[in-house]
C-alpha cells in the first residue's frame, strides 16, 4: 500500500550469452562479477556518486558447502557476502570488474556465508520476528484492530531497534546498499518435456531485505545457453525513467 515494486527485465540470445561468458574468461572475472560491476558502474553514470552505490550485496549457494548433501528439497540455502567498492570513473569498465573480482573472491569462505544462519539459530525467534513489525509497524492504518500496539512498538526503543540501527536498518527512507544479486548461474535443465520446449528460466529475485532499502536487485538466471536477468526497484526510491537509463548502461558497457 505505501510502495510500488517494480521489475524491469532483460533477456540475452544465446550467441549474447556465450560471447558474454567467453568475455568474462579472457577478462579473467566471473559473469556475476562482471554483471554485479557493470550496474555498480551504471549508477554511478547515471545518478552520479552516491554514498550507498558501493555498498555491494552477492548471495552465494550454500548447498555444496554442506557436509550433509541435502538432496532434492526445497529450502532457503543461501549466504550472503557484503563488501564495500567504490567504481572508479578514470578507469575502464573490466580494470574496475577485476579489482571487484578481487576484493570480493576471498569472501567467499564458510565463515563468512553461514555467519548469519548461524546467528539466527542461536537467536531468541521472537527478536527475529519483531524486526519486520519494527520497520512496517507505523504504516498499518489507524483502523487496523492491532494499530495502537503495533504502531508503539515500532517507535518503542529496544532491544531489537538498537540492532537495526547497528546495521542501518532501521527506516524505510533511508538507502544503505546500491545492487544486491543473486546468480542461480547455469541450471541444465533437460529441453524438451514431450510436446513442449523450454526456451529460457526467469528469476524473481525477491530480496531479504525491505526493497525500498536497496537501489537495486538484481536476479540472474542461465537455462537453455540463455541469460535472463530481472532489475527489481521500489519506486519511491528510484524512478522507472532513471533505472531504465542504468540498465541500458549496464548492458551496453557489457555486450560491446
Amino acid at each position: 500500500m505505501n510502495y510500488k515494486h517494480r521489475m524491469l527485465s532483460v533477456e540475452l540470445s544465446a550467441a549474447q550469452t556465450s560471447a558474454l561468458v567467453e568475455r568474462c574468461r579472457k577478462e579473467e572475472v566471473t559473469v556475476n562479477t562482471a554483471l554485479t560491476t557493470a550496474f555498480i558502474g551504471a549508477q554511478y553514470m547515471v545518478q552520479g556518486d552516491k554514498p550507498y552505490h558501493s555498498s555491494i550485496g552477492v548471495a552465494a549457494n550454500l548447498r555444496e558447502r554442506l557436509q550433509i548433501p541435502v538432496g532434492e528439497v526445497m529450502g532457503f540455502y543461501a549466504g550472503l557476502v557484503t563488501l564495500k567498492c567504490k567504481y572508479n570513473g578514470r578507469r575502464n569498465f573490466w580494470e574496475n570488474a577485476r579489482r571487484f573480482h578481487r576484493k570480493i573472491k576471498p569472501l567467499f569462505t564458510n565463515k563468512t556465508l553461514f555467519k548469519k544462519p548461524l546467528v539466527w539459530c542461536y537467536l531468541e525467534q521472537a527478536i527475529l520476528e519483531s524486526f519486520n513489525f519494527k520497520k512496517i509497524g507505523r504504516f498499518f492504518p489507524a483502523n487496523f484492530t492491532k494499530y495502537e500496539k503495533l504502531s508503539a512498538f515500532s517507535t518503542c526503543n529496544d532491544v531489537v531497534l538498537s540492532i537495526l540501527k547497528r546495521n542501518k536498518m532501521d527506516s524505510l527512507n533511508q538507502i544503505f546498499m546500491g545492487t544486491a544479486i543473486t546468480n542461480f548461474t547455469r541450471m541444465d535443465f533437460p529441453s524438451k518435456y514431450g510436446q513442449l520446449e523450454l526456451d529460457r528460466l526467469i528469476m524473481n529475485p525477491g530480496s531479504a531485505f525491505p526493497l525500498a532499502n536497496i537501489n537495486l536487485i538484481l536476479g540472474v538466471v542461465t537455462c537453455a545457453g540463455k541469460l535472463s536477468l530481472v532489475i527489481e526497484y521500489a519506486e519511491e526510491t528510484i524512478d522507472t525513467t532513471t533505472m531504465k537509463k542504468i540498465k541500458d548502461k549496464a548492458m551496453k558497457t557489457l555486450l560491446i
